[in-house]
């Protein structure tokens, strides 16, 4: 898929609205961010790494095989800097890369995505009541605000649980759960697009969660207007993103300090003593 400069969004009144509205918001997300010294949201997470596979038989075929790539995935709960298992809201930040990615840095052509457990902001005062909490791999993610793309015109976004993969016996927690499940290589998701104004969803690729990944998750800077795969961020939402992660990420350390996969790190005493995170890229090469 190639980008088209002459095809890009032009700014229109609901962008502009969003600008303000994310100007107005830009300092309490800083002083919220600074005081917890992490993201406002978010503020814990889990680093996986994966691949993003084409379907090419899809409608929109174009559109797969430009996201083929190596992915970063950060799974993390929105609210609570401790991993509550109820009444919370789950988040998935998505980078796509040409090549495997390794550290923090961001590279040409890469795709930042981001999602979570709730359709749209009318819906999220709810969320923490209608997600799975317990358990990352039993909720469809929403990117909760719409996306140009060139040839195609506006779309929605989600990732969905891949309905034939077969799940790992409940664990004591939804980390012990994703960390069975990726070993087992049932750590799946597929991509979905469809046109806003439109009911009908088309999967374009597949997400598989191949391994953890020690990748500093304070230095990791996802951006919702990194678009090089030609997926470009529009409208009222998106637009305040611009100036509040702008802003959350300056206020916060720019490194992590202390153990990079906290809610994950009571299961290094599993196989080999080994962190399962040092397991499985073994494993992956």
């Amino acid at each position: 898929m190639t980008r088209d400069d002459e095809i890009q969004p032009r700014e229109g009144i609901r962008e502009w609205l969003g600008r303000m509205t994310g100007a107005v918001a830009a300092g309490p997300v800083a002083a919220i961010s600074a005081a917890r010294r992490a993201r406002m949201f978010h503020p814990r997470g889990i680093a996986l790494s994966g691949t993003l596979a084409p379907i090419l038989e899809s409608p929109h075929a174009e559109l797969a095989r430009g996201l083929r790539g190596h992915a970063l995935v950060r799974l993390s709960g929105a609210l609570f800097t401790r991993p509550i298992e109820r009444f919370e809201v789950l988040g998935l930040a998505l980078r796509i890369s040409d090549a495997r990615i390794e550290d923090a840095q961001p590279r040409e052509h890469d795709q930042d995505l981001t999602f979570a457990t709730f359709l749209s902001p009318v819906s999220m005062p709810m969320s923490p009541f209608t997600t799975r909490s317990d358990d990352f791999l039993a909720n469809r993610y929403h990117a909760v605000a719409p996306f140009q793309v060139a040839g195609i015109g506006r779309m929605k976004l989600r990732l969905v649980p891949k309905e034939d993969t077969v799940r790992i016996a409940r664990r004591e927690s939804r980390a012990d759960r994703l960390e069975a499940d990726v070993r087992a290589g049932h750590a799946v998701f597929v991509l979905e697009v469809r046109r806003t104004l439109t009911r009908t969803w088309i999967a374009v690729a597949t997400l598989t969660l191949t391994s953890f990944s020690e990748v500093d998750q304070e230095a990791l800077r996802f951006d919702p207007f990194r678009d090089g795969r030609g997926v470009t961020p529009v409208g009222f939402v998106h637009a305040i993103r611009r100036r509040t992660y702008a802003a959350s990420q300056a206020a916060r350390p720019p490194h992590a300090t202390g153990d990079p996969q906290p809610e994950v790190a009571r299961a290094r005493e599993v196989g080999d003593g080994q962190a399962p995170w040092s397991v499985a890229a073994r494993k992956t090469g």
